[in-house]
C-alpha cells in the first residue's frame, strides 16, 4: 500500500530493494524475535519502538506496538529480506485472493540470504496533495468503506455512475464513479478490469497518500492533465 516506505525500511533494515517485508495495518501488532539481526520499522508510526532506524536486536526482544498514530499502514523490514514465495514474479499478498503467504499469528520469518548494506534515509512524508490526471471537483474525504481493494470518497456526489457498455483495462489509481455518484479509488488489489467510468488516474507516487490517509482525512486532489 505504501511502497515508498517498504523500500526505505529495507534500505535501513539491510535487505535488497525489492524484498519482502511485513505489512500490518490499523490496529496494535506485537513481535517477538528469535534470533539476532537487523530489523527496522517504517511507514505511519506507532508507539512501543523507535521509527526509521537500523535497530540491531536479539533473541527473546519483543514489540508491542500500538495503532498507528499519523497514518494507516506500518512496515518491518529484516535484515536480508522476510521470506515469501514467489508467485508470479511477486513475493507480496493477494488478501483477497489468497495469493501468496497469509500472515498468521505464531508465524517465524526466516529472512533471505541476499544482504544488502545498511544505508540511513530520510523518513518520507505521510501525506500531502495528490496528482490528478482527469477531474474530480470538490473536496473529498476518504469514508468508511475502505480496503486494500479500493478507498471511497465521500463529497459531492457525481451523477449516478453506470456500467459502460464494454469493460475496460484498469490499474491501481484509477478513479471509478459507482451506481451511487461516489467515487471509488482503486487500490493495491484493485480489479484489471471494470466497467464504471472513470474520472481519473492518481498519479503513482501520490497513491501512498491515499492509502495512509484514514477514514475521516481529507484528500487535496491537485490537476496536472487528462487521463
Amino acid at each position: 500500500m505504501d511502497p515508498l516506505s517498504l523500500a526505505l525500511a529495507n534500505r535501513l533494515a539491510g535487505a535488497a530493494p525489492g524484498a519482502a517485508g511485513i505489512e500490518f495495518g490499523p490496529g496494535p501488532f506485537a513481535i517477538e524475535i528469535t534470533g539476532p539481526g537487523l530489523i527496522a520499522f517504517g511507514g505511519a508510526r506507532r508507539d512501543g519502538a523507535p521509527w526509521w532506524q537500523s535497530l540491531q536486536v536479539s533473541s527473546g526482544d519483543r514489540f508491542e506496538l500500538s495503532s498507528p498514530r499519523d497514518g494507516m499502514w506500518s512496515y518491518l523490514a529484516v535484515q536480508g529480506g522476510v521470506y515469501a514465495p514467489l508467485v508470479m514474479g511477486s513475493r507480496s499478498t493477494q488478501v483477497r485472493e489468497g495469493i501468496g503467504r497469509w500472515i498468521l499469528a505464531g508465524d517465524e520469518f526466516n529472512p533471505g540470504v541476499e544482504i544488502a548494506t545498511p544505508a540511513a534515509v530520510e523518513p518520507p512524508a505521510m501525506k500531502g496533495s495528490v496528482r490528478l490526471y482527469g477531474d474530480l471537483p470538490g473536496e473529498w474525504i476518504v469514508g468508511t468503506r475502505i480496503d486494500r481493494m479500493g478507498y471511497q470518497l465521500e463529497g459531492p456526489a457525481f451523477p449516478a455512475g453506470r456500467p459502460d457498455e464494454w469493460s475496460e483495462p484498469l490499474l491501481p489509481g484509477c478513479i471509478q464513479i459507482t451506481p451511487s455518484g461516489l467515487p471509488i479509488v482503486l487500490m493495491a488489489e484493485g480489479p484489471t478490469v471494470g466497467g464504471y467510468t472513470v474520472a481519473g488516474i492518481v498519479h503513482s507516487e501520490d497513491m501512498r497518500f491515499i492509502a495512509q490517509s484514514s477514514p475521516g482525512k481529507a484528500i487535496e486532489f491537485v490537476r496536472v492533465g487528462n487521463p
